[in-house]
């Protein structure tokens, strides 16, 4: 079999103080049905490494390497520092609480070819609320909006990870300045670099959400880094996608509206978020 029917898939995975978590992260990723494939672990300058260095050390498999850096430089400066090391022809990532089921990198491989006109592609997730699980499929589904430009200039629709060529990700990399939308920013990118995505009906991964460890997303700086991330790409937007978005900047900030402000940003959608989070008081 050759080179091009085998590619090498490089994977990036940060990781900060979560080792149990990270070696769950990289066990899945052992499981692959596919198995030409390198991991990138780049820990930020965790406090408590010991367990999870161990671990890959123990594993003796070239695929998987690890570096504990030894200063915290951020997400999106860890995941550049992977990126740029990758040696695959394409390239994804994984968030360290989370999981893949056995099967995401072939499900990819096997719809490689909708990247020659499409910039990523993406899936659906399961979700994981800290129940025990017997099979993925017992678990509730997050199914993913269809690709739609409207809805995904509003919201990330795409999620957390995408699959693409790892020239792409190497041309566009994660804006290390942004403390939020890190993801939907580079998502975004791509998207006006590259074309629409292309969306894969399967779930492949696994969303852990309520673990109970530190959120590494989470951080009270996480409206300055969305208005930044509104400010830099607000010139794409139309009138619509911009009420949403700043809709969602006063959510975030957990700011109430006085009615001129409701006025301005009153759309059908937004009247229904504000609906909504008036019955979730």
């Amino acid at each position: 079999m050759s080179a091009h029917d085998r590619p090498l898939v490089s994977i990036y995975m940060p990781t900060w103080n979560r080792q149990q978590l990270a070696i769950r992260a990289i066990k899945s990723v052992l499981r692959q049905v596919y198995d030409k494939w390198e991991l990138f672990i780049v820990d930020d300058c965790s406090s408590e490494y010991a367990q999870l260095a161990q671990f890959v050390e123990r594993l003796a498999d070239p695929r998987v390497r690890y570096v504990h850096n030894a200063v915290n430089t951020g997400a999106c400066a860890v995941r550049n520092q992977a990126i740029r090391a990758a040696r695959g022809e394409y390239n994804t990532g994984i968030d360290d609480d989370d999981e893949w089921t056995p099967y995401r990198l072939s499900r990819f491989l096997e719809n490689r070819q909708h990247l020659e006109k499409h910039a990523f592609l993406y899936a659906n997730d399961y979700v994981c609320e800290g129940q025990v699980y017997a099979q993925p499929a017992s678990l509730p589904l997050y199914p993913k909006s269809t690709w739609s430009r409207k809805l995904f200039f509003k919201r990330n629709i795409v999620g957390n990870q995408v699959f693409s060529y790892a020239w792409r990700f190497q041309a566009v990399l994660f804006d290390e300045t942004l403390k939020a939308a890190q993801d939907y920013d580079i998502f975004l990118r791509m998207v006006c670099e590259f074309g629409e995505p292309w969306k894969l009906e399967d779930a492949t991964q696994i969303l852990h959400i309520n673990h109970g460890e530190m959120q590494i997303t989470t951080s009270p700086k996480k409206f300055a880094g969305y208005f930044h991330f509104y400010r830099k790409h607000k010139e794409k937007f139309d009138r619509a996608s911009k009420k949403y978005q700043l809709f969602t900047l006063y959510q975030i900030r957990n700011k109430p509206m006085n009615l001129r402000t409701k006025m301005t940003l009153l759309t059908l959608r937004n009247a229904k978020r504000l609906v909504n989070g008036l019955r979730g008081k």
